[in-house]
């Protein structure tokens, strides 16, 4: 049995709304900045994880896994046994393609405050038809440097290119299989993984703590045409 049906008269539409939009933490546009790192791509920056996430999750979701969940799903899906929804606390990175977010808002006219805001800074700050949006909460460069390799990847196909030759060759590397089994088995990777793999890759000082694994040559290669290709389109 779903929790949502376990807790049916705590968990109505209501509550579960409110849960994530209390009046007296509601989020405003001052909750974060706008940035433009290179063309084609804005970033929201949020100061905290919380908001971060509730303002992107569902789209997120949506666009990575091609789940249109509503928020009760959502908490049946992410509450852990003690009733808590971690995603909020440690999901500190989100980016979305003007194509997934385009489609996710067409079929979810119904918005959450949070993400009302966060639409209208989108519908406002994205000038062209192919555009890349990132959010990030706090200041670490690691987690920018990860979100802004995947709207590379997508904005610009030289870039890709490269990268794509150099995920050949990482492949005959066993850290290609150990990085590809964790995304697919642990963190529920189903599209994108070898994408995934780049973009750790090229950040770079995650690799250990979340494969067990620290090819730091290749690293060290992935970041080398991040660094050139952000020097060449950086606003």
């Amino acid at each position: 049995m779903k929790i949502k049906d376990v807790l049916v008269e705590r968990w109505t539409a209501t509550t579960v709304k409110k849960y994530f939009d209390s009046k007296n933490n509601a989020i405003t546009k001052q909750d974060f900045t706008v940035s433009y790192p290179v063309d084609g791509c804005v970033m929201f920056r949020f100061e905290s994880v919380p908001d971060l996430a509730r303002s992107f999750f569902r789209m997120a979701e949506y666009y990575e896994a091609q789940s249109n969940l509503d928020l009760a799903d959502f908490l049946d899906q992410f509450v852990d046994d003690k009733g808590e929804v971690n995603y909020f606390k440690f999901w500190d990175g989100f980016n979305i393609t003007d194509q997934g977010f385009k489609s996710w808002l067409k079929k979810n006219p119904k918005l959450t405050q949070a993400e009302k805001v966060l639409v209208d800074a989108v519908n406002k700050h994205t000038k062209t038809k192919r555009f890349c949006i990132i959010g990030v909460a706090g200041n670490d460069p690691v987690n920018v440097n990860h979100e802004l390799f995947h709207s590379l990847y997508y904005l610009q196909s030289d870039y890709r290119e490269q990268v794509d030759q150099l995920l050949k060759e990482f492949k005959k590397d066993s850290a290609y299989k150990t990085m590809a089994s964790v995304l697919k088995s642990k963190l529920d990777y189903v599209k994108n993984v070898d994408e995934e793999i780049a973009a750790y890759l090229t950040a770079g000082s995650q690799l250990k703590m979340v494969f067990g694994v620290d090819p730091q040559d290749w690293s060290k290669k992935f970041a080398a045409i991040f660094n050139a290709t952000i020097k060449e389109h950086k606003k």
